[in-house]
């Protein structure tokens, strides 16, 4: 199944553009009279018949629907540090969408070599996973945010919220603290790893700090780790 995302749907009809225009009607050649399938980016699927082209749209007629196509069984909201090397980052940010993630948000701590990061090809790269991994809901790109500010901002989080770092201390291991049917808030730092004063200011606002092992993770390591476990241990297959 080749999906689309329609960027204008209603009750009876699609429209769809830009660049999902011009590999539906340039690079596959489909034409009027032709059944697509496509999604709205919130987690629906539909299926239609194309009923008109011109010059930069794709009109459709919409045949089927299915809301929340695919859903999974938890919500997982992660939290990583830009790598200094964007290729990685910008290859986890695929790898986690095609396993399933919610929101993304790029955090900039302490110890971070890369302090600048532009969503727009970001953007892309999740748009491009979405449709290949059959998936019907688009995970929500977050503007980029200090460390400090992120767990300030998310302190009352309904649900739990995780901190994997390599500082001293207790931390438990991450099989043990993923329930399923539950909402994750998980926190990944930058290749200089988490400040201790950003651990303790987690710490303080209800973050539990977890370990993945003895091995020493690539931040994109790390973080795609996370992705899997909590897809593998807390989804109902």
């Amino acid at each position: 199944m080749e999906l689309f995302f329609a960027n204008i749907i209603n009750d009876t009809a699609a429209t769809i553009s830009g660049d999902e225009f011009r590999h539906c009607v340039k690079v596959l050649r489909h034409k009027e009279g032709d059944t697509i399938s496509f999604i709205d980016g919130n987690g629906g699927l539909y299926s239609g018949k194309i009923t008109g082209i011109t010059s930069g749209e794709c009109n459709v007629q919409i045949t089927g629907h299915t809301p929340d196509y695919a859903k999974r069984d938890y919500f997982l909201h992660i939290a990583v540090a830009p790598t200094k090397n964007l290729e990685r980052y910008e290859w986890f940010m695929e790898k986690a969408t095609e396993i399933g993630i919610d929101e993304l948000t790029p955090i900039i701590g302490e110890h971070s070599e890369r302090k600048v990061f532009k969503p727009e090809r970001g953007e892309r790269i999740i748009l491009s996973a979405v449709k290949q991994s059959l998936k019907a809901k688009i995970p929500a790109l977050n503007p980029v945010i200090s460390v400090k500010d992120f767990i300030k901002e998310n302190a009352g989080f309904d649900g739990i919220k995780l901190i994997a770092h390599c500082n001293e201390g207790v931390r438990q291991n991450i099989t043990s603290v993923l329930p399923k049917d539950c909402r994750f808030l998980i926190m990944i730092g930058p290749e200089g790893d988490f400040s201790a004063s950003e651990v303790e200011l987690a710490m303080k606002n209800g973050f539990i700090p977890i370990s993945l092992g003895e091995s020493r993770l690539r931040t994109e390591t790390a973080a795609l780790t996370i992705v899997t476990a909590t897809y593998l241990l807390t989804s109902n297959f």
